[in-house]
């Protein structure tokens, strides 16, 4: 046992290096603040589609999570890693094999044997044993594998998640857009009821000669520009339900009309700090897994041209009679230690190890380069969403001057200051504004919902108070 112990000494000793490079979080282009965010507003949370305050919003995005396939896909991703990280973590630990065999060999009577007394006779043999093999991670090679392994199961994990801001948007956007539509086309359906008006009042006047041709034409025109618009709104509010149905895996889906005003908008959402999206948006920490995961790569490639060292050993039993085979004279050991040595491998080696920095520096540059699109995305969508909501104000002014409008002309048609036409032109304007206000509402929750998803949510291990 004695010229053992130094071999299990250095294994000891060697034990705490691994080779290869120790990962870093590289330094990217970042800002102390947002130019474009405004003071104030609430933090994301967790289920943040809720905030917009529709229990149907809420099914439509629930049955999205349970049907949609790229989830789905994501899920099984993630646990493709977990086995992948647990097949290697079960690397470093000694592999224990049973193995029991029954055997009859027959020495040939015509070969070269020194022992003659055994040629031609059959030999029974029974054999049982415990065998393990056991690596020893000198260059720290399973330890390299194992935290690549670690980092693309995390990899997996952000993955999901940024699937899932993308269904969840995806369904919120698609449903905002379905509401909006619904009053698009109430406003067009009022919109044509008082082009066909007019069009009849143009008609009444060519006949007593105060209206020309064209004055038909243009009523006419008018009209038919009323009915596309409502086509419009409907084919895209059609378009809009075929998609929930898609996304919450109901083909047949049909959603039931509202009357009234559409999906409201929920409060503004604090954008924070640039640096909280390293450790808040899931692409972005996807792309740094992939970093870790390819660094590691380094450190397993270049342990691979290095001696590996591995011990063995089994214990068993083994007898020509199975009746007698556990005897306490019939045990078998074996202890060993092997060692393997790459000599020549023209090259091969270097060049795995290469292609490994290579591969690490391509996964430094994406992540760079996500972290660059992030705090892109993000400035973009608080523009959107002040710009929205500048655009609310001055559509919330006009629809409410129009209804003043609206209601000035009934009066003075009802006192017979002013003829029918005022009335129409009126109500013509009370009933576009109406449909200015929706889609500029559409706007600012679909610029929300971008916010949202450039922010990267909420992270699930800290969820956002409410």
């Amino acid at each position: 046992m004695k010229p053992r112990l130094p071999l299990l000494l250095a294994a000891g000793l060697l034990a705490g290096c691994a080779l290869g490079p120790d990962y870093q979080r590289p330094a990217t282009p970042s800002a102390e603040a947002y130019p474009e965010a405004g003071k104030g507003g609430d933090a994301v949370r967790a289920e943040w589609w809720k905030s917009f305050g529709d229990p149907e919003l809420d099914a439509l995005v629930a049955k999205a999570f349970a049907a949609n396939t790229d989830l789905r896909l994501a899920v099984a991703r993630i646990e493709e890693a977990a086995a992948g990280l647990a097949e290697v973590e079960g690397a470093s630990l000694p592999q224990v094999d049973a193995t029991m065999v029954s055997q009859q060999i027959k020495i040939s009577e015509g070969g070269f044997n020194p022992n003659l007394a055994l040629n031609g006779r059959v030999r029974t043999n029974q054999r049982a044993a415990l065998a393990t093999s056991f690596e020893l991670d000198f260059w720290g090679r399973l330890r390299r594998a194992e935290e690549g392994a670690r980092a693309r199961l995390l990899q997996a994990e952000e993955g999901r998640r940024v699937v899932g801001l993308a269904v969840g948007a995806a369904v919120v956007r698609a449903y905002a857009s379905l509401r909006a539509a619904e009053v698009r086309v109430a406003a067009a359906e009022e919109v044509l009821a008082a082009r066909e008006a007019e069009a009849s009042l143009v008609a009444k006047r060519l006949a007593v000669g105060a209206a020309g041709p064209a004055d038909v034409a243009a009523a006419e025109v008018a009209r038919a520009d009323a009915v596309s618009r409502r086509s419009s709104a409907r084919r895209v509010r059609a378009q809009a339900e075929h998609l929930l149905g898609a996304l919450t895996g109901q083909p047949a889906l049909v959603i039931a009309p509202r009357r009234g005003d559409a999906l409201r908008v929920p409060a503004p959402v604090a954008a924070g700090l640039p640096s909280d999206l390293l450790r808040q948006r899931p692409d972005v920490l996807a792309a740094e897994q992939a970093l870790v995961a390819a660094n590691a790569r380094i450190g397993f490639v270049k342990a691979s041209r290095f001696p590996t060292f591995s011990l063995t050993g089994s214990l068993g039993t083994e007898s020509p009679d199975l009746e007698s085979l556990f005897g306490p004279r019939n045990s078998t050991t074996a202890l060993g230690l092997g060692m393997q040595l790459p000599v020549f491998d023209a090259g091969r080696g270097a060049a795995r190890v290469d292609a490994a920095v290579a591969v690490r520096n391509q996964a430094a540059a994406a992540y760079e380069q996500a972290v660059l699109n992030a705090f892109r995305e993000v400035r973009d969508a608080l523009v959107d969403v002040r710009e929205t909501a500048s655009a609310a104000r001055a559509a919330d002014r006009r629809a409410k001057a129009a209804r003043e409008a609206f209601r000035v002309a009934e009066a003075r048609q009802g006192a017979g200051q002013a003829g029918p036409a005022e009335l129409l032109v009126a109500r013509r304007e009370q009933a576009e504004s109406s449909a200015a206000v929706a889609e500029v509402r559409l706007a600012r929750i679909t610029a929300q919902v971008d916010l949202i998803r450039a922010l990267g949510g909420a992270r699930p291990d800290t969820p956002a108070k409410r």
